[in-house]
């Protein structure tokens, strides 16, 4: 005879049905994670890759509205100067551009300054189109153009910083268009302000922003939008806006006027003649703290060049190796 039998407890079958909600739990919970990263990763790259649309949005207007003025002249006489920063401390605005060429016989000049920070060829390729059809006797190219390089990882890390001021101080999110093309603070340092130290600083500074490249593409570029113009009647100029006397030297070495090997790259290159303010004229300029022309050189670098447009505007098929 066989006593009561005592009922067992119910084993859960760890490989049932019940483990599955547990398994879609944990896989949940690792990819989630995953997703917002990829999405929030994605979200940057894209604030990024459109962050400097309003750029050309706003220069494209500034060209429409320069067509617009020329167009009401009996013989408009039109230059765009496309460039770093450093053109834009280099050269007074636009009404005050055209009074100095006035004074060396070119009447009814049109001067368009176009200008973008830590400036490479690219930023104004959607703008090239436009600058020609504008017509212009002449386009000056910061000479760095052909040969500078931004890579995009440096471009994401100012992004981000840039990112950080919006949530922390209040900055606006997107860039001062006006203040891009026309604010020139500036707190002037003599030539003894900078040392070789003060120029070391510099140069690092303006390295890991856009690196010049001898070998650069971006000649090439360059090479090809000249062509364009040139098919088109548009002279074509680079300039070299002044740097300190420390600073060039670590940029181009001792004695060199440019980096050698670019020199030797643009020799040749009748149609892309190399404009560089004299010796003469350099020795007494001052800068500001931020490596700029001050204003009195400022004054000093637009009068030589309102006097070479002028030459160059009289004698349209004369190609110079510089302009001195």
């Amino acid at each position: 005879m066989t006593g009561p039998v005592e009922p067992q407890k119910h084993r859960t079958d760890r490989t049932g049905p019940q483990a599955k909600p547990r398994r879609l739990w944990i896989t949940l919970l690792a990819v989630i994670p995953a997703l917002f990263a990829a999405g929030t990763a994605g979200a940057f790259w894209t604030g990024y890759s459109l962050h400097d649309r309003p750029f050309a949005w706003y220069n494209s207007n500034r060209i429409a509205a320069t067509a617009e003025r020329a167009a009401r002249d009996l013989s408009p006489v039109v230059v765009v100067a496309l460039g770093d920063s450093a053109l834009r401390h280099a050269t007074l605005d636009e009404p005050s551009m055209a009074a100095l060429a006035a004074k060396h016989g070119v009447e009814s000049l049109h001067f368009l300054r176009i200008v973008h920070d830590h400036a490479r060829i690219e930023d104004f390729e959607p703008l090239l189109g436009d600058v020609l059809k504008l017509k212009p006797a002449l386009v000056l190219l910061d000479a760095d153009l052909l040969f500078a390089e931004r890579s995009d990882v440096a471009g994401l890390r100012r992004y981000g910083a840039h990112l950080t001021e919006v949530a922390m101080l209040g900055r606006s999110y997107l860039p001062d268009q006006s203040a891009l093309q026309y604010a020139k603070p500036c707190h002037a340092v003599g030539p003894q302000g900078w040392t070789a130290t003060a120029a070391d600083r510099w140069v690092e500074a303006r390295e890991a922003a856009v690196r010049m490249n001898d070998a650069s593409p971006a000649f090439e570029r360059v090479r090809r939008f000249a062509d364009q113009a040139r098919a088109a009647g548009v002279g074509i100029a680079l300039l070299l806006p002044p740097r300190p006397a420390a600073v060039e030297e670590r940029l181009y070495g001792s004695g060199n006027a440019y980096r050698p090997a670019a020199l030797d790259r643009l020799s040749g290159q009748a149609d892309l003649p190399l404009w560089r303010l004299p010796d003469s004229a350099r020795q007494t300029t001052a800068f500001c703290r931020s490596g700029m022309l001050a204003p009195a050189g400022r004054d000093a670098y637009s009068a030589w060049l309102a006097g070479g447009i002028a030459e160059r505007l009289s004698h349209p098929r004369v190609e110079e190796a510089a302009l001195q």
